[in-house]
């Protein structure tokens, strides 16, 4: 469901500005001080733990976000049960988006493994189609999902509406990758509308939903049916990972599977710096337009890159953080098997690309794990969807955290993988 164009375009960039560096912080790790004194330590764990600590990793991951996304869907079923739901109600839903945004976020790490994610062969989410992009397809053309509701479709049916998936007669781009309906961006969509805004999110009203038997009905029961299938698909990949039941756990653990396990996570971690997080969504840093930005409804998108890097540095440490500074787990990380040398400067700059995005947004982000209102020196504090135009002040931040993500820390990852033999090669 990717903008494959686009992102060939993105990683191409990234290339372009390889060798332009910018500073990082100080490691923060334990080993700092062995660090200055050009010590080394040998790996601290064998590959075998660290890879059932990936597993765990990925099993408590997906059940966070599937809990959040359940949280938001239980929600949703009572804002649809009312005809004429408030203000409040809208902001609640919002706000538990939010949450659900930040626990998902956090699983995208994950990705491009040839796990359960979004590899079809692995988990089909539905007959056909791998999960992630019936979650998390983006750009999307929202119009599509307006003429969907209008248009005498079904909106209670989940199969009607995975139908009409990539049908250009609904939408007005002429581009199937951008009919998409089901998933985060969707139901973004659905909760703020188009965001035309310099100094806010898109306003949707709550009377947007309002009625019996009205559109503003059909609204809400949409709403409802893509919502509640979200948390399915969660679901459905949790189980994957589940170690009492998971088939592909099984599979991803088995002694004689080691190397192959290794090297998918070695290669999906590369793809996903290269091409999505630190490549396709910053593309908006070319194309300076609001509706290049990754959650351009709720201008959250400030959080998708924060927690991007938190779900690559909790693989990296081997924790299980959502809020800054807080571990709920902790074990092997792929850095324990590596020896320090090795592991270069990755760590900090994992963390330098997270720390640059303060999530400060009060009319959309308050609800986030993360939020402050007092952001620290030399952080992102404008809106993305300003900062993206080369004429805002801070658009030379997000040109620089796109070379730190697509190139230097990229390399250094390449150069850890190698050193114990594994060769990244970037889908």
């Amino acid at each position: 469901m990717r903008n494959i164009h686009t992102k060939i375009f993105s990683i191409l960039f990234s290339m372009t500005l390889f060798g332009s560096l910018i500073s990082c912080e100080g490691p923060g790790s334990d080993n700092s001080a062995a660090a200055i004194l050009g010590l080394d330590i040998p790996a601290s764990a064998t590959k075998s733990e660290f890879l059932n600590r990936y597993a765990a990793l990925a099993f408590e991951s997906y059940t966070q976000a599937e809990l959040d996304a359940s949280n938001l869907s239980a929600a949703v079923d009572t804002f649809e049960s009312n005809s004429a739901p408030s203000e409040t109600d809208l902001t609640n839903l919002r706000n538990l988006w939010v949450k659900a945004r930040a626990s998902y976020l956090i699983t995208e790490g994950f990705r491009f493994s040839k796990g359960p994610i979004d590899e079809a062969p692995v988990l089909e989410c539905e007959t056909g189609s791998a999960c992630e992009g019936l979650l998390n397809a983006w750009p999307l053309d929202e119009d599509a999902v307006d003429t969907y509701i209008t248009s005498g479709n079904s909106v209670t049916s989940f199969a009607s509406i995975y139908d009409k998936i990539g049908d250009t007669t609904l939408g007005t781009e002429d581009d199937s990758e951008k009919i998409v309906l089901t998933g985060y961006h969707p139901i973004e969509y659905i909760l703020w509308g188009k965001d035309t805004s310099s100094t806010g999110a898109g306003n949707r009203p709550a009377s947007y939903f309002n009625g019996t038997g009205t559109t503003g009905h059909k609204n809400r029961q949409y709403l409802k049916t893509i919502t509640n299938r979200l948390v399915v698909h969660l679901a459905l990949i949790k189980a994957q990972w589940d170690p009492s039941t998971g088939a592909f756990r099984a599979t991803f653990l088995d002694p004689a599977n080691e190397h192959d396990s290794l090297e998918h996570i070695f290669n999906g971690l590369g793809s996903f710096m290269a091409g999505e997080w630190g490549g396709e969504r910053l593309t908006g840093v070319i194309g300076e337009t609001q509706e290049e930005e990754h959650s351009c409804f709720s201008d959250t998108t400030k959080a998708d890159f924060y927690y991007d890097a938190q779900g690559v540095l909790n693989i990296w440490t081997g924790n299980y953080s959502i809020q800054k500074g807080v571990n709920i787990s902790s074990g092997p990380g792929l850095s324990d098997i590596l020896s320090l040398k090795q592991q270069g400067g990755i760590q900090s700059e994992i963390e330098s690309s997270r720390n640059l995005f303060c999530i400060n947004l009060s009319d959309t982000e308050s609800a986030d794990p993360n939020f402050t209102t007092s952001c620290p020196a030399g952080s992102l504090t404008h809106r993305f969807d300003q900062a993206i135009s080369s004429a805002d002040s801070q658009h030379g931040k997000l040109v620089n955290v796109q070379r730190l993500i697509g190139s230097t820390l990229n390399r250094d990852f390449v150069s850890a993988a190698a050193a114990i033999g594994f060769e990244v090669v970037p889908e």
